[in-house]
């Protein structure tokens, strides 16, 4: 009887044991020291600042001294040579295939009214009206994409016309421009530009050649 309460006891133990060992939790796995979790992807950050890029379209006026001289072959040798103040406007149009640089076409004008012409020698002056354009491609370049600094030209076809010298002129004509925009808006800025111009033009019918200058002080709005 001892023997088999020995053996009944002993097999209620191992029975107890085993049952509290299968309701143990199973252990965690060892950690390792590097820990190879990424974070989510930031949202984009989106531009905090204007830049000098895309559609390009400036609009300028302005005034500035002008001078003209036409050969129009008269008996004296001297030729027609007038001087005033030209009031200026410009039409820029185009796009930019990089920040910070503006390529498209070119419409210069510049017309001065009651200008001083005479033929020099003692001759006396007149008034009379004097215009030139420009039609051409261009370039415009922002050294800084969201600065307003620029500089740019253009050279194509030109035009021009001298009151009462016998006819219009036609040719070849090229500026130079510097300036500055001020940002007032989004895609606008705004501000002064000074500007070169000069034409060559010839009429070989009726045997004339004419040249101009121009220095222009413009007012430019930009939408770019």
């Amino acid at each position: 009887m001892k023997n088999i309460f020995a053996w009944v006891s002993s097999s209620l133990a191992l029975f107890a044991a085993a049952q509290a060992g299968a309701q143990l939790p199973p252990a965690d796995p060892p950690q390792g020291k590097i820990d190879l979790t990424t974070q989510a992807p930031a949202p984009p950050v989106t531009r905090s600042y204007r830049l000098h890029d895309g559609f390009y379209t400036r609009a300028s006026m302005g005034f500035g001294p002008i001078g003209a001289s036409l050969d129009d072959g008269d008996p004296s040798g001297r030729d027609l040579e007038g001087s005033g103040t030209a009031f200026g406007f410009d039409l820029m149009i185009g796009g930019s295939p990089s920040p910070g640089v503006a390529i498209g076409g070119a419409l210069l004008v510049q017309a001065a009214v009651s200008a001083d012409v005479d033929r020099g020698g003692g001759t006396p002056s007149e008034d009379r009206n004097f215009s030139s354009l420009i039609i051409g491609p261009f370039i415009d370049g922002f050294p800084m994409a969201n600065k307003g600094f620029h500089l740019g030209g253009t050279l194509g076809l030109a035009a021009l016309d001298f009151e009462g010298g016998g006819g219009d002129t036609a040719g070849f004509g090229g500026a130079a421009w510097v300036g500055y925009d001020f940002w007032v808006a989004e895609e606008w800025s705004v501000g002064p530009l000074f500007r070169l111009g000069g034409t060559l033009t010839t009429n070989d019918d009726d045997d004339l050649d004419a040249s101009s200058m121009s220095a222009l002080f413009l007012f430019t709005a930009l939408y770019h």
